[in-house]
């Protein structure tokens, strides 16, 4: 993995194809193209294999990330090493956006799942662009509140709910994210596991209980939802 003595490999300026992607972004749409020139030539496009470390829990904040390709797991550990994947994030998603506002260092630790390519923006220079976009700013507060909705959602399900619910409400977020009945996991049945709260042993055999009574079909890391209702009912 990568350490903070072994840098990922990073080119300053973001490639011209890039720019137009970031531009569509609701969080970018507003930016004229002076600011978002001046945003791209202080931010850093950086290459991750997998499982490297993109930072630790408890390191020196230096600025935020959006995921340009791939994908990362953001995961506390407690003393005793146990580890809790408390967000999953994908292409266009930022991530470590709130020690901007509230200061101190990372508060987890970023681990690439894949081979990820992120876009590093420093702290000052989104600070400074935020001083002057206060479409921005509304737009950030909105992440923050949906993202404070996913947080408790995630508390809810580890403390009132069992595997099998945490696994319905999972496919059927997803469901309704894609608007599809056929979901390819995103990540390891592994790493699913991990971020449901349980073991990968215990996961599958929720998904083989989804499957038996007719609700899901799991080909690998495909799965056909066939009875999204009952599917719903499950994840209450």
């Amino acid at each position: 993995p990568t350490t903070n003595d072994q840098q990922p490999t990073s080119s300053p300026m973001p490639s011209e194809e890039l720019k137009p992607n970031i531009r569509d972004l609701p969080l970018f749409a507003a930016l004229s193209v002076v600011e978002l020139r001046q945003l791209m030539r202080q931010s850093a496009v950086r290459a991750y294999k997998r499982n490297d470390i993109v930072f630790m829990e408890g390191d020196a904040y230096a600025g935020l990330y959006l995921v340009l390709s791939g994908r990362v797991k953001a995961i506390k550990t407690s003393p005793e090493g146990k580890e809790q994947i408390i967000h999953l994030l994908g292409p266009r998603e930022l991530f470590a956006d709130v020690p901007l506002f509230t200061g101190g260092p990372y508060p987890v630790t970023a681990q690439t799942l894949e081979d990820t390519r992120l876009l590093f923006i420093p702290r000052q220079a989104f600070l400074d662009l935020l001083h002057g976009n206060p479409e921005i700013c509304m737009r950030m507060l909105g992440a923050f509140a949906k993202r404070m909705r996913q947080l408790v959602n995630l508390v809810e399900s580890l403390a009132l709910k069992d595997v099998t619910a945490r696994l319905a409400r999972y496919l059927a977020d997803e469901t309704k994210r894609t608007g599809n009945n056929t979901l390819l996991l995103p990540v390891s049945k592994a790493n699913l596991a991990a971020f449901l709260g349980t073991i990968p042993e215990t996961l599958s055999r929720s998904l083989h209980d989804l499957e038996d009574r007719g609700i899901i079909a799991v080909q690998g890391k495909q799965i056909v939802i066939h009875n999204r209702s009952v599917l719903q009912e499950l994840a209450g």
